[in-house]
């Protein structure tokens, strides 16, 4: 294949045909079909398994994932082809900072740098059919999907969005939780034990999965929770000490990237450094029918890491006194005032 690697030859085979020999190699335990259906239809029996043979060949269409995540940004708003359309510059700061994001998760290819990985790659779509290039005025060159993608239900663009959504959903999961560090009203605790914190994000992102604001349940495993806080770890975002301490390292959220909490009731703002990455990597998450980037999902994300926050440095205070959750919030509250 022209990105450097290797396929099978299934030349003049028919896609059902294709599609049967792929089902046959991956078995009845991944994949699985719903009976009772118009037409067969597929579901997935064990997503960690399948994500395992998605992020064997994802460095192949590495480059065009970044590109087509970037301009998801502007795709996920509508309004047409016209108001679809990213210019080239912002789509180029948008794969920047995907690329930093995500860089301890793939392997990019070296030797050309960034700016020619994002010009071969931005060639190929449109060499491809998948995205076109527009000159406006005033605004210089403008990216956006082709007439012919489109029409064809946007196939290929959208094949790109998956490859890199569940790493979105990934790095989404890691910085949302870490809201869950910022210490109470009143707490004199700052540094939470790693893996607590680990077992704490996974308890977070299932509860996000299955109230709609996660889509890929494979992102709730520990090596990818670990992943995205070594990666946080790297840029400042979060202090890990302690490593070769026997009761193990802990980790707290560097003082420049610590969230706010209202003066009166205590709760977590949306606001700050943390919340404004957050934000932003939230822009590049696919969205459906269960998802919204709305004030609504950003409240309610909000009071459960805040909840989730209280019952941890409850624990880790080894508060005796047998006050829930709620009880031990209002006397942090009380605290705090004197």
């Amino acid at each position: 294949m022209s990105n450097g690697g290797n396929v099978a030859d299934f030349h003049g085979l028919p896609t059902l045909t294709i599609v049967d020999r792929a089902l046959s190699v991956l078995g009845p335990k991944l994949v699985g079909t719903v009976d009772g259906l118009a037409e067969e239809t597929y579901y997935a029996i064990d997503r960690f398994q399948l994500s395992f043979y998605r992020n064997m060949t994802i460095h192949l269409f590495i480059s065009e994932a970044l590109i087509a995540v970037s301009l998801y940004t502007k795709v996920k708003q509508g309004g047409g082809k016209k108001a679809e359309q990213i210019p080239e510059s912002m789509l180029m700061e948008q794969v920047t900072f995907l690329s930093q994001l995500t860089r301890g998760e793939f392997i990019f290819r070296t030797g050309q740098g960034l700016q020619h990985n994002f010009e071969e790659a931005l060639q190929r779509l449109v060499r491809d059919e998948v995205l076109e290039v527009t000159e406006a005025e005033g605004e210089g060159r403008m990216i956006g999907i082709s007439q012919i993608e489109r029409d064809t239900g946007r196939e290929h663009f959208d094949f790109y969005c998956f490859l890199l959504w569940p790493f979105m959903d990934a790095a989404w999961l890691g910085a949302a939780s870490l809201l869950c560090l910022v210490p109470p009203p009143g707490s004199s605790t700052v540094r939470i034990d790693v893996k607590r914190m680990q077992g704490l994000a996974q308890k977070f992102g299932r509860t996000l999965y299955h109230q709609g604001d996660l889509s890929y349940f494979e992102v709730i495993n520990t090596e990818a929770i670990k992943n995205v806080y070594s990666r946080f770890q790297e840029e400042g975002i979060i202090c890990v000490s302690g490593t070769g301490a026997k009761a193990g390292p802990t980790m707290q959220i560097a003082d420049d990237w610590m969230p706010q909490r209202d003066g009166e009731s205590g709760s977590l703002q949306a606001r700050g450094r943390l919340w404004e990455l957050i934000d932003r990597i939230s822009q590049h998450r696919r969205e459906g029918k269960g998802r919204r980037d709305t004030a609504t999902v950003s409240t309610r994300v909000l009071q459960l890491a805040n909840d989730l926050n209280i019952s941890l440095f409850q624990e880790v205070a080894g508060v005796s006194s047998g006050e829930s959750p709620s009880q031990f919030r209002k006397s942090q509250k009380r605290r705090s005032k004197l």
